[in-house]
């Protein structure tokens, strides 16, 4: 008895059919033994496509799905689509008979994406002979030579055209045909048994990196009222190689744990449109969020589209002026200037016309001028905003505030103790008063043992002041702090 795969085989039948498997090989006809047939290659083109979608994370990614309509023959069948992605993650691909699923099997799948070019044509015909064709100039007319070489190298080229080796030879190559195996578009490929000849919608979903989405928030705010309208917009990205057509959209909002992938990004150009939509639909999913565009759309390779989001208006924010200061190195006794920076923030609720998770995004903050023409007054990054929560940003520095820090004192106690003494002023040339808040950021064990103005000690690190500044004045703020080190 002989063991193979774990099943048992009489000695007698398996000396039989290696006898046949001889016969067969050396093309001598059998009689009643059946003889494996190739497999019906069918290509399956985009224009079979009757639904697609895109749900697009943030991190450079996005879950692709495709339904096409295909008659599928009965037997073995050699699926072959293209205009698919060319960064498609090839472990992440999976396709399904909808519907009636019976009878119809997937053996084997391959992603081929060895696609036609110079290169990789003749790295197909090293060691073969290759046909050059150049001009020449005979008494005023041009004859065609030909010389016929075999490739030894490619980049560069090196062909021994028998009488000499040439490197980068002169003239235009000329083949006799192309490797079936080199694709002019990356190419997914599926080996199936199909047992019911007939129509079926075959479902095919995988992962291509080169796609993402982010958040842009245009705010406009009013000249009178410390309120603003909002529109937000999604800017998708598409770089992965493939167009997708008519595409339900769903966005993901969150960080999502990927293994590195095996492939390198590829840099390519952009171009631009816009696109209104509707109010999306948003969910809790898993511990993410997922926003449902309401309209289809279509994007293209190498396209970036923005798609309106949401909209609020009548949103009220809270300016402020604030200066955080860094940590002192109390030995120097310079004076230092500084500017006072601009910041706004917003409440995420339903009460303040949001009241729903935000993504992270860019925010561009505008104001009309006197002219009635909008005029960018600042822009920062917010981070991923839940209901309820409150939006800081930073927009710029003020010019008509300026603030000098000032050392008026340094004493040492001990070894490892130190008493320091700080002065504050803060200028103001604006027509109005201004209220600034100063961070003092301090070290090791502190408290302050003097203050011409009550502080609060925020955290660990900060002592802060609230300095009421008349317009067109200033005002200062001395503090005494003793520090452990």
């Amino acid at each position: 008895m002989i063991q193979f795969l774990k099943r048992t085989v009489p000695l007698a039948i398996l000396t039989s059919l290696l006898a046949v498997s001889a016969i067969a090989e050396s093309g001598v006809a059998t009689s009643g033994v059946a003889t494996p047939t190739a497999p019906m290659a069918l290509h399956v083109s985009k224009d079979s496509q009757v639904a697609a979608s895109l749900t697009v994370y943030s991190d450079n990614f996005a879950v692709v799905r495709e339904v096409r309509r295909v008659t599928l023959p009965e037997g073995l069948i050699e699926l072959e689509y293209r205009d698919v992605a060319a960064h498609i993650d090839p472990t992440s691909v999976a396709i399904v008979s909808r519907g009636d699923a019976s009878g119809f099997e997937v053996l084997e799948q391959s992603y081929r994406y060895d696609l036609l070019n110079r290169e990789s044509l003749l790295a197909r015909f090293l060691n073969r002979k290759l046909k050059y064709a150049r001009s020449v100039r005979f008494d005023n007319k041009f004859e065609t030579i030909y010389r016929e070489g075999n490739l030894l190298a490619i980049n560069p080229e090196i062909v021994n055209f028998g009488d000499e080796i040439a490197i980068a030879p002169e003239g235009t190559i000329t083949l006799g045909s192309v490797p079936p195996d080199l694709k002019t578009v990356p190419t997914l490929v599926w080996l199936v048994e199909n047992n019911r000849a007939g129509s079926r919608l075959l479902e095919t979903t995988y992962i291509s990196t080169n796609i993402k989405w982010q958040a842009d928030y245009v705010l406009v705010l009013d000249r009178d009222k410390p309120m603003f309208d909002l529109s937000t917009w999604v800017s998708l990205e598409n770089q992965s190689g493939a167009q997708y057509s008519h595409a339900s959209i769903k966005l993901v909002a969150g960080q999502i744990n990927r293994v590195n992938d095996r492939r390198p990004d590829m840099e390519r150009p952009l171009t631009a449109m816009r696109m209104e939509s509707q109010v999306p639909r948003q969910e809790s999913f898993f511990d993410y969020h997922l926003y449902t565009l309401p309209l289809k759309t279509s994007i293209a390779h190498n396209e970036t589209k923005q798609l309106r989001l949401m909209a609020a208006t009548g949103v009220s924010f809270l300016k402020s002026y604030v200066l955080d200061s860094q940590l002192q190195n109390y030995q120097a006794v310079e004076s230092r200037n500084a500017n006072v920076d601009i910041r706004m923030q917003f409440a995420n609720t339903s009460s303040n016309q949001l009241g729903q998770p935000l993504p992270a995004g860019k925010v561009r903050v505008y104001l009309k001028d006197s002219d009635g023409e909008l005029q960018l007054v600042g822009e920062d990054r917010i981070t991923a905003l839940a209901e309820g929560e409150i939006a800081h940003m930073s927009l710029g520095q003020a010019f008509d505030l300026r603030a000098e820090h000032k050392q008026l004192a340094f004493r040492r106690l001990g070894e490892r103790i130190i008493e320091v003494t700080t002065e504050m002023t803060v200028q103001n040339r604006k027509p109005e008063a201004v209220t600034v808040t100063l961070n003092e950021k301090l070290f090791g064990d502190w408290e302050i043992t003097q203050e011409s103005l009550k502080g609060k000690k925020t955290d660990g690190v900060i002592q802060t002041y609230q300095l009421a500044v008349a317009a067109g004045s200033s005002a200062t703020v001395v503090y005494t702090a003793r520090i452990n080190y």
